[in-house]
């Protein structure tokens, strides 16, 4: 067998506790030691249960709310009394030609209700247990008013079902400003509308106005070719529980995007799960382009970008805003809400791998129905820290909840009964995308889910095309709420340097002043094109190639922890001299051994406040540096604790550094004390690291010092100069 050697990586479980030095909690009193967490970097920890892990920044997955068993079988019927309705009745095609409200309810096959009033007239349709359906066109298609309100009555269910086939000819007009991203290899054709009377409007929801979206019942939307719910201009949404399974985007407002509060369990398995378009500014003086999300729970399962905006996207304070995103690999089928088909990896150690076995992945359901073989080939050479792996891959099944893996004789056809060594039964793993074999004893596989990912250097484990959590093509801002991101590529992402429609260049800046963030991703953790500004929150880059990636990276405030496979924390080339600049908060950056940077500056670093933890390459002779610059690092304020590898160390003019390049640091709580026995700062390490150097604003020349490690010493030294230690 021909064996290629690709070179990757597999991340394998780490318990890396989460400790803080001299930092300031919210209140601003000192608090010496810092919450303790467990789970950065850690892959058997796994994704699916980052909920037991972070249990304060993940709400439960919203179920799926459909239930045909609800949906309405009566007549159906529009009715209002509101003075000067009017409705025009053609076949099963009901047009609202006035403002008012219209009570809709019963079963409409093949039917479609259109609202065509004046532009100055407000309409407001309230389902009180409907259904529509649709083989031609868009169930409810708005062509014409001031705004219109959708209200889901409370404890009704409604059903809005576009159920169109999309052809090899539904393509965009040319010159349609409507397109999805060219650049998207799976993008949607967007049927843009013209004023012939045998126009498709590509949403099962249409409007040319304001929509809204309200009311405390059940709205479900779907649509088998095209977008969910989608205005031309504003598209806001309250209090409803709304699902929407689309192939294109499942909620856009070309103009805005608004989201107050409601359950909304979005879902597009060919696009982006929330949209946006223009980025100009309205007869009123509005800035188009939005997205913003100020309450209620949403949940985005999307193939493409989770929430992706033509300018800006706002989170907002608010102690009930919960976002959950899942791109890509997490996008789920929106008929049958299982996972799509994706890559599925057995990795082997060498030392058990044998030519003469065949490999197999058995997929089923807890029910009497037949499930499905996946036989898995040799793909690649796998390399984790100093153990070599062989990399089996096979195209997992959809719609399976279990999975077990068997190992038979090489040209044997499994059976069920013929295997000479089974797993036993997994739960399938919807978010890593392999299983580690530990042993092969007694007939029995033993393993634990990990994510196969690429290894230094570039991620290539991120797919080619833009599957973000979350997306601006100007500037992030985020205040509150807690927000958990599964991403197969940048968790969260601005653009710069790109020309808007208002006429200026998006900057491409990221603001996170508050709330809770948790985020998995393939490739950048939070990557700005220029500024990045952290002045407040709890921020968990669990797993990430690079965690945090800007031009100029400053952190002022809140609590940061980062682990990154290659940069943990990259200050890159770009308008500005590229700086990390720490003035307050706390900082933690967790990077593994390897050719890998924990802090890594094309420019400078600057701490003049706060507290940076750096533990980079915990293995004796590895690359990894501590933190890596290319200009210098400066120590005014504040406390480092840089652990790894020796590459830059603090320049003239900061406060006294002791360095040491030949200590022990092993697994264990630590504590930096004066010759008083005053606490300077506690840290805890995971692993062992062989050198390091300490700063801090508390460390005085002709001071006496202690490095203390579970109540033991570990080191002493008198600072007789400003770099005092063992030189490099």
């Amino acid at each position: 067998m021909k064996k290629s050697r690709i070179v990757m990586a597999v991340v394998l479980a780490s318990a890396m506790m989460l400790s803080a030095c001299g930092q300031k909690n919210q209140d601003g009193a000192n608090s010496r030691d810092g919450n303790i967490l467990s789970g950065i970097g850690s892959q058997s920890a796994s994704r699916d249960n980052g909920q037991s892990v972070y249990e304060d920044a993940t709400a439960s997955p919203l179920e799926d709310m459909r239930n045909d068993s609800k949906m309405a079988q009566g007549e159906f019927m529009i009715t209002s009394s509101s003075s000067g309705a009017k409705l025009d009745i053609d076949n099963d095609i009901y047009t609202v030609k006035a403002a008012g409200e219209y009570v809709v309810s019963g079963k409409l096959q093949e039917g479609q209700i259109v609202v065509d009033a004046s532009e100055k007239d407000e309409v407001r349709l309230i389902l009180n247990g409907a259904v529509i359906t649709n083989s031609q066109n868009a169930p409810i298609l708005i062509l014409n008013a001031d705004k219109v309100d959708i209200e889901a009555v409370k404890g009704s269910y409604n059903v809005v079902k576009d159920t169109r086939i999309r052809t090899a000819d539904d393509t965009a007009p040319s010159g349609s400003s409507d397109n999805t991203d060219a650049d998207d290899p799976a993008a949607m054709p967007d049927l843009y509308d013209d004023e012939s009377e045998t126009a498709l409007y590509n949403s099962a929801i249409y409007a040319k106005c304001d929509l809204k979206v309200t009311g405390l019942g059940t709205l479900i939307v779907s649509s088998d070719a095209y977008h969910g719910i989608k205005t031309k201009d504003d598209l806001s949404l309250k209090e409803v529980n709304l699902q929407v399974n689309s192939a294109g985007n499942a909620l856009r407002g070309n103009d805005t995007l608004t989201i107050k509060s409601g359950r909304l369990l979005l879902v597009s398995s060919e696009s982006d799960g929330i949209k946006t378009s223009n980025s100009d500014i309205s007869s009123k003086g509005n800035q188009r382009g939005i997205i913003t999300i100020a309450g209620g729970q949403v949940d985005i399962y999307s193939a493409q970008d989770g929430i992706s905006a033509a300018y800006n996207v706002d989170i907002s304070n608010s102690e009930n805003c919960l976002v959950n995103i899942f791109t890509s690999t997490y996008a789920k089928n929106p008929e049958d809400g299982t996972e799509q088909a994706n890559d599925i990896y057995l990795i082997v150690p060498q030392t058990i791998y044998s030519e003469g076995t065949a490999y197999y992945a058995y997929y089923y359901n807890n029910d009497d129905s037949e499930g499905q073989w996946v036989q898995l080939t040799f793909e690649a050479m796998v390399y984790g820290g100093r153990s070599v792996y062989y990399g089996l891959h096979g195209k997992a099944a959809a719609g399976y909840e279990n999975i077990l893996f068997n190992t038979l004789e090489a040209g044997t056809v499994p059976d069920g009964d013929n295997y000479s060594a089974t797993s036993g039964g997994e739960t399938v793993n919807g978010t890593l995308n392999a299983f580690l074999v530990d042993s092969v004893e007694g007939g029995f596989i033993s393993g634990d889910w990990v994510q196969l990912s690429a290894g230094s250097g570039n991620s290539t484990s991120k797919t080619t095309y833009s599957s973000k959590g979350i997306k601006a093509g100007n500037d992030v801002y985020i205040t509150g709420g807690s927000i958990v991101i599964n991403s197969m590529d940048d968790g969260i992402h601005a653009n710069s340097g790109e020309m808007l429609d208002n006429g200026t260049v998006s900057t491409g800046n990221i603001h996170i002043g508050g709330g809770s963030l948790t985020i998995y991703a393939a490739d950048d953790g939070i990557h700005a094109d220029n500024e990045m500004a952290i002045s407040g929150g709890l921020i968990r880059v669990v797993d990430s190639h690079e965690g945090l990636e800007g031009n100029v990276i400053t952190v002022s405030g809140g609590r940061t922890y980062i682990y990154g496979e290659d940069d943990g924390v990259n200050a890159f080339k770009g308008r500005q001299t590229p700086l990390l600049n720490v003035t307050g908060g706390y900082l933690e950056v967790i990077t593994p051994s390897g050719d890998t940077d924990a802090v890594d500056s094309n420019g400078n670093v600057s701490v003049s406040g706060g507290m940076l933890l750096v533990k980079a390459g915990a293995v004796s002779g590895s690359m990894a540096g501590s933190i890596d610059v290319d200009g210098s690092v400066s120590v005014t304020g504040g406390d480092v604790v840089a652990l790894g590898g020796l590459v830059s160390v603090p320049t003239e003019g900061s406060v006294n550094t002791y360095v040491s390049n030949g200590t022990s640091f092993a697994e264990g709580r630590y504590a930096l004390t004066d010759a008083s026995g005053n606490v300077i700062c506690n840290f805890t390490l995971e692993q062992t690291y062989t050198s390091g150097w300490f700063a801090s604003a508390s460390m005085e020349l002709n001071g006496s010092y202690k490095l203390m490690k579970d109540g033991k010493e570990v080191l002493s030294w008198t600072q007789s100069q400003a770099v005092s230690g063992l030189s490099r």
